[in-house]
């Protein structure tokens, strides 16, 4: 959400927001991005498309979440998240025990 409280219609955000999940008896056992899933099919389709026919054979079902709970953040937000916590767990291995 920007500051106003409005959603951010960005594509990535729509796309990181979406989740495609995948559950057996109210479970859920899968919670993905529907980016991530995206990629996954286009990285390598023969894969994807026999865990689905597997999943589906051993009676799961699947369903997308548009507003995903716990995905509020915009994706430009999370991105630069995950830089800053890269940044500094990089920072802290390089670091000189000796000082």
């Amino acid at each position: 959400m920007d500051r106003n409280g409005n959603r951010d219609k960005g594509f990535f955000s729509v796309m990181y927001r979406t989740r495609f999940k995948a559950s057996k008896n109210g479970t859920t056992v899968v919670n993905l991005s529907l980016l991530f899933s995206l990629i996954a099919l286009l990285s390598a389709p023969w894969l994807v498309i026999l865990g689905l026919l597997a999943a589906l054979v051993m009676g799961y079902r699947f369903s997308i979440d548009r507003d995903g709970l716990g995905f509020e953040q915009r994706f430009e937000d999370v991105v630069r998240n995950a830089a800053v916590n890269v940044k500094q767990a990089v920072g802290h291995v390089t670091e000189d025990p000796s000082r």
